[in-house]
C-alpha cells in the first residue's frame, strides 16, 4: 500500500478493485478455472495503478495465478522455488526480439508438451509498459533459461479483427486473453476479455467523473 496522489486522489476507493466506489466493478468478478497457470511479475511502478489490468488475471483465475513483484537481481526465494518446480513446464510470454536472438534465448513452439496430462503448463506474464517489460525480460539473468513464446502477427491480427478496433497495442489482460485464444482455450479467453472490457468501461467512467469534478 502507498498513498494515491494522482488525479482522483480524493475519491473514496474500493479496497478490492481500486476503482472509485461509484465505478466499482467487483460484482462482475466471477472466479473461473484456467487450463494453464500464470505467474504474474509486476513492475513496481505498475502494481499500484488503478488502471493496471494484470491483476484481472488473478481476479478471474485465482487458483491458477501466482503474483510476485519483479526484481532484476533479487527475485524472491518463493518465486525461484516455484520456477524450479515448474521446470520444463514453464514459458515466458514475450516477443522474439533482436536482443533475445543475440542473447540466444530459447523459444517455445506449439503444441505444448502434454506428456504429463495432470501437469498444467505455466506462463510467466510480465506486467508493465512495453519499456518496463522489455527491461524485465532482457535484463533478468535468472529468466534467461526459460523458453519464451511469441504470439504470431497473424494470430494478433485475427484477434484484433474479432475482438478489438485499436492498433496492435495491448494491455496485459488482452495479451493474456490472446494467449489463451492461441492455445485453443476460447471460453477462458473470452471470459478474460469480457472482464477486461468491463474494467475498461469503468476506468472511463471514473476518468470522466474525475474530469468533471476538477473543472
Amino acid at each position: 500500500m502507498r498513498p494515491f496522489i494522482a488525479r482522483g486522489a480524493n475519491a473514496v476507493r474500493c479496497t478490492q478493485c481500486l476503482m472509485a466506489e461509484f465505478a466499482c466493478f467487483c460484482h462482475f468478478r466471477m472466479n473461473q478455472h484456467s487450463p494453464v497457470e500464470f505467474i504474474l511479475l509486476f513492475h513496481r511502478d505498475e502494481i499500484h495503478k488503478p488502471t493496471n489490468s494484470g491483476r484481472l488475471i488473478a481476479d478471474l483465475f485465482p487458483d491458477e495465478t501466482h503474483a510476485f513483484l519483479w526484481s532484476r537481481t533479487e527475485p524472491s526465494k518463493a518465486l525461484l522455488t516455484l520456477l524450479e518446480a515448474k521446470q520444463g513446464h514453464c514459458t515466458l510470454l514475450f516477443p522474439n526480439t533482436d536482443t533475445a536472438k543475440v542473447q540466444q534465448r530459447p523459444q517455445r513452439q506449439l503444441p505444448l508438451n502434454t506428456e504429463e496430462p495432470n501437469t498444467k503448463h505455466t506462463f510467466i506474464i510480465l506486467d508493465g509498459t512495453w519499456k518496463q517489460a522489455s527491461k524485465m525480460f532482457h535484463q533478468s539473468h535468472w529468466l534467461k533459461d526459460i523458453p519464451h513464446f511469441e504470439i504470431s502477427s497473424e494470430a494478433q491480427r485475427s484477434f484484433l479483427v474479432r475482438h478489438s478496433s485499436h492498433q496492435m497495442q495491448f494491455a496485459t489482460a488482452e495479451v493474456s486473453a490472446m494467449l489463451l485464444d492461441t492455445l485453443g482455450h476460447k471460453k477462458q479467453s473470452q471470459a478474460l476479455l469480457s472482464y477486461y472490457q468491463v474494467f475498461n468501461q469503468h476506468c472511463l467512467i471514473s476518468r470522466k467523473r474525475d474530469k468533471s469534478t476538477n473543472t
